[in-house]
């Protein structure tokens, strides 16, 4: 009797392997509605939600921003990068110009001084020693201002970028800012683990990167965005929806070492030793 129940308990473990994740609000989050037997837990917030959490060492694995897991790591916090999650969600958006080196002296719009887009937007514009007269509003504010035909140049992520091109025909993407970029990726956002989390559940770690990339396969499916669309709340069509997530390069890249390194360097973050790198 005794091996019996030994043996059901190793079958419900290996059928039952779920794992908790928590994850943005957000469309990049839409491989992981696919998947099943995970804890999911969407935040709004990164810095009041999830960061306290990751320094409680409360949780399991966390879909963040690069950046953020690196600052964290750079400050004694054992967390470590399982994969990049996109290989960029920024693009630039015009009404007037066709170029990027047009944008010399003209008004571009950014959401959040000294964040990704600008870090990131203002890299490539040094690059190129264009010199345009930026303002900063937030994402929503820009996106707004810029479908009521207020603003002509500008960056936004997905799928911000998406609907703005929906709601205003007058607008153009220019470019993903991904193709500027130097190495044509930016591993802006991936999926962290807790070090200790990753000792002791390598499998069922194993296992969740498995069925993510199962997962990613399925990311244009008309349900799997119809179930983003209501878990999100998003105002757009099924097929912006969908032509939105061609433009979110979503991935599960891993052994990315030199583009984070080179993405970590342009935002001035001190780059972490190998131990934040998981593979």
């Amino acid at each position: 009797m005794k091996k019996i129940i030994l043996f059901v308990f190793m079958v419900i473990s290996l059928t039952i392997w779920g794992i908790e994740i928590d994850a943005p609000k957000a469309p990049p989050s839409i491989p992981l509605l696919a998947m099943e037997e995970i804890d999911l837990n969407f935040y709004q917030n990164v810095s009041t939600e999830v960061v306290p959490k990751i320094i409680k060492k409360k949780g399991e694995l966390y879909v963040i921003p690069v950046n953020v897991a690196a600052t964290l790591y750079n400050k004694g916090v054992d967390i470590r990068l399982l994969g990049v999650t996109s290989r960029g969600l920024l693009s630039f958006l015009s009404k007037e110009i066709s170029s990027v080196e047009e944008l010399d002296g003209k008004k571009l719009y950014i959401g959040g001084q000294g964040s990704s887009p600008d870090v990131v937007m203002r890299n490539i514009l040094d690059s190129r020693k264009i010199s345009p007269k930026i303002n900063y509003r937030s994402s929503g504010e820009i996106a707004k201002l810029a479908m009521a035909g207020r603003i002509d140049n500008l960056v936004l992520p997905e799928p911000l970028a998406t609907m703005v091109l929906g709601k205003n025909k007058d607008f153009k993407r220019v470019a993903e800012l991904k193709d500027l970029w130097k190495g044509k990726e930016i591993p802006q956002v991936g999926i962290f683990v807790m070090g200790k989390v990753y000792d002791e559940k390598y499998i069922e770690i194993d296992k969740f990167i498995e069925e993510y990339k199962k997962a990613l396969e399925r990311k244009n499916e008309v349900k799997l965005l119809e179930k983003a669309k209501e878990e999100f709340s998003l105002g757009m069509s099924i097929g912006a929806l969908g032509e939105s997530v061609k433009y979110m390069n979503l991935t599960l890249d891993t052994g990315c070492k030199k583009s984070v390194e080179h993405y970590l360097d342009a935002l001035g973050i001190k780059l972490p030793g190998d131990e934040f790198y998981a593979w």
